[in-house]
């Protein structure tokens, strides 16, 4: 497929003598081969998709590329169907080409691709259709825009609520023991901390649950995540600055993240330990 899109099929002018003014469009369907490149770009959206750190970002810059590239689709379907029906034959169609107002490339297609905007979108006027070839061309068009409207309203409206969702699950999560300290009567004090605590996860970023992301990584990369994370913290640690790699890497692979709101007593003096604690981070 590749070989066949990058086939230089421009040579079909050079070999049959054709030529183009820049008034009237040429035989594009001799380039056509260049569409066989598009599972390709369809493969590099996806895996950017997934690589970059912007991914709602990037999706909503790929759906304008998209409505981009179906309004200029159409423009030039229009400025061809103006070519065959005549320019200037009607009020529809573009104006008479060999107008020196209307007669330049760019305002060919910017006045074509503005045509297209307002069709496909269906806000505007545009002039109104003569001829039985231009009703069913303004007909299909309006049922296109339609279609377009509805998958970017609905593309719009998956994208927001991917965006919020982590949100909303964490707030979902902040009601639930709303209701719980509500339902087990708990004090304005004690309920207060809870939600403070609630507050402070968010804020800082912490309210993501470690086990439950790295659930479906195979062992060898939790690992190394595991190693990458902590093991810089375990070797600032006295008692284990001259451990073996091994040992370090083992204890590594036991540690689990804990979150303290502020004020909150770590641990006290005589208090029974059944652990280890490292502290590895503050935040204000």
């Amino acid at each position: 497929m590749d070989i066949i899109s990058i086939f230089p099929t421009d040579f079909f002018y050079v070999i049959t003598g054709t030529t183009c003014d820049g008034r009237v469009p040429c035989a594009v369907i001799v380039r056509l081969n260049r569409l066989f490149r598009f599972p390709r770009m369809l493969e590099f959206f996806d895996r950017t998709e997934t690589r970059t750190n912007f991914p709602y970002a990037f999706r909503i810059a790929k759906l304008i590329l998209y409505i981009l590239v179906i309004i200029h689709w159409n423009a030039c379907f229009f400025f061809a169907m103006s070519y065959a029906i005549g320019f200037g034959t009607d009020t529809w169609v573009y104006k008479n080409v060999s107008d020196p107002k209307y007669g330049s490339l760019s305002h060919q297609y910017i006045y074509s691709f503005y045509w297209s905007t307002l069709t496909l979108t269906t806000i505007g006027e545009v002039p109104v259709p003569e001829q039985d070839i231009e009703y069913l061309f303004v007909v299909v068009d309006f049922l296109v825009g339609v279609l377009i409207f509805a998958t970017i309203v609905g593309n719009i409206g998956s994208m927001i609520t991917n965006m919020n969702a982590a949100r909303a699950e964490f707030q979902s999560k902040m009601d639930n023991v709303k209701q719980y300290l509500e339902f087990r009567k708990v004090g304005p004090d004690l309920e207060n901390r809870v939600i403070k605590w609630f507050d402070y996860l968010w804020t800082n970023k912490q309210s993501l649950d470690e086990n439950a992301v790295t659930s479906t990584l195979p062992d060898k990369l939790k690992a190394e995540i595991a190693i990458h994370v902590h093991l810089d913290t375990l070797k600032q640690v006295r008692i284990f600055q001259d451990c073996e790699p091994g040992l370090l890497v083992q204890l590594v692979l036991r540690l689990r993240l804990q979150v303290f709101s502020p004020g909150d007593y770590i641990c006290r003096k005589g208090e029974y330990g059944d652990g280890v604690t490292f502290h590895k981070e503050s935040f204000r």
